[in-house]
């Protein structure tokens, strides 16, 4: 009878813990929000226009642009002979003891004369004036000592002065980064405007702007994976800096902050992004244990912990994909094969000033030809169809060079960024506590001709239920 009624006593107990988990859970995915993929803008953390405090003219230049600067760096040197001068001069004050060893010897002389004159004193040798006399000399030896120990202060404060005043005339970088711009060369002048512009790479950080819907649904120290429009370049773990506490009720959005760690500078800044942030880890509810041989192995089969969870990618083709799949899935039971469509950079056009008509056109078309520019061609599709194309790069930085010798020769050009879709293929893999670490899936992923990359991320409810 006992057993009987201590059995049916679990098994209400267990009934009430599986529909309160169950409860909870509900609740938990109702306040869970999802956020859809954001569109971002990866800046440098600081941009620095760096001046000089005081003016003159340049004289030495040791940086340009592109340059990795450390902070601290001397940029740019002023002209500073004036500055030498003196500081070489208040060092040659600021080392003088001569003076104070003069005063010391009167000093001493005096004390043996005043020794030796209250001999006589007392003998009365010598009258009390004459007594006096020497006692004001050597105190007046004595202060002069101290006058001159206060001089050599005082030239040891000037040389200090001229130290730092020549350290004036030599502009250094405030922060650690990357040389943008030189406004100035050796010969010119500068007085209230900057010389250099130095960005701050490491962190970077990544602005977004999100509609007032998702006000509360993010918060500092939330996580998200960046993903740039290059081609070939995967994703970028950002953590929640700052939220905008003020919404701007005219476009109905908020601005959100995030820090992207970026140590060797392989992350580039000034680019559009996407952006997607990761839910929230669920935590489980404290629940009473029930003391019970089959409570006890239902609760050990239900918290059994899913371990740590990775993305590998990206994948080109999903033929390849699914290979690696096959293979990651002997490491891994749960396991989420997910395709991202992206519009990524692959080129930049450079395109002459749009004419207004026909005319113009054919003027431009001479004028190029007078210029010797035949590297051109005329766009037959697309957009900017029927425009002028002057060149077509792969990297900004020879489009820009492109859109530089143009404008010496006097033409008005912009650049465009030619976009293609891409389809990539990407794996999460969730690793269960039996594999302690991801070398495995590393060596696995190795294998194939263009190695993806393999990054930690958040273990999302889709891929744990799998």
């Amino acid at each position: 009878m006992r057993m009987k009624t201590r059995t049916s006593l679990t098994l209400i107990l267990m009934v009430l813990f599986v529909g309160h988990a169950q409860s909870e859970e509900h609740l938990m995915g109702e306040m869970d929000v999802k956020i859809p993929v954001q569109d971002c803008v990866m800046e440098p953390s600081e941009i620095v226009d760096v001046g000089s405090v005081v003016p003159g003219v340049v004289d030495a230049i040791h940086v340009y642009r592109s340059d990795l600067i450390k902070k601290g760096a001397v940029i740019v040197e002023l002209e500073s002979s004036v500055e030498q001068a003196s500081l070489e001069l208040a060092r040659a004050r600021a080392n003088q003891n001569t003076a104070i060893e003069l005063r010391e010897e009167s000093a001493r002389f005096g004390t043996l004369t005043q020794n030796r004159e209250q001999a006589l004193l007392r003998k009365s040798a010598i009258s009390q004036h004459d007594w006096d006399k020497t006692k004001t000399e050597a105190r007046i030896a004595e202060l002069q000592v101290k006058q001159e120990q206060d001089n050599k202060a005082i030239y040891e404060l000037e040389y200090r002065r001229a130290q730092l005043v020549l350290e004036q005339r030599r502009i250094r970088s405030p922060v650690d980064g990357v040389v943008m711009e030189r406004f100035k060369s050796v010969g010119e002048f500068v007085e209230d405007e900057p010389v250099a512009r130095v960005a701050q790479l490491n962190p970077l950080h990544v602005e977004v702007i999100v509609p007032v819907d998702y006000l509360g649904s993010i918060v500092p120290g939330m996580q998200a994976d960046v993903r740039t429009g290059l081609a070939n370049s995967g994703e970028y773990r950002a953590t929640v800096e700052r939220v905008d506490r003020v919404a701007d009720a005219a476009s109905g959005t908020y601005g959100v902050r995030l820090s992207l760690p970026n140590p060797d500078y392989t992350i580039p800044a000034g680019l559009r992004c996407q952006l997607t942030f990761l839910p929230q880890t669920q935590q489980k509810p404290q629940t009473v244990a029930v003391q019970s041989d089959a409570a006890t192995a239902m609760e050990t089969a239900d918290e059994a912990p899913l371990g740590r969870c990775y993305s590998v990618g990206p994948v080109e083709d999903k033929s390849t994909a699914e290979q690696l799949a096959d293979k990651l899935q002997q490491q891994s039971e749960s396991l989420l094969l997910r395709a991202v469509s992206e519009s990524v950079e692959v080129g930049y056009r450079v395109l002459a000033a749009e004419p207004f008509n026909s005319v113009e056109k054919k003027q431009l078309l001479a004028r190029l030809d007078e210029a010797g520019i035949t590297d051109r061609f005329v766009l037959a599709q697309g957009e900017s169809k029927g425009r002028i194309a002057l060149g077509y790069f792969r990297k900004p930085y020879f489009a820009n060079k492109r859109q530089e010798s143009l404008a010496q020769k006097g033409f008005v050009t912009e650049i465009l960024p030619h976009r293609k879709d891409i389809e990539q293929y990407w794996l999460d893999v969730a690793l269960t506590s039996e594999l302690d670490s991801p070398d495995q899936i590393e060596q696995i992923a190795a294998t194939l001709s263009t190695a993806p990359t393999l990054k930690p991320m958040a273990c999302y409810p889709e891929l744990a239920r799998r």
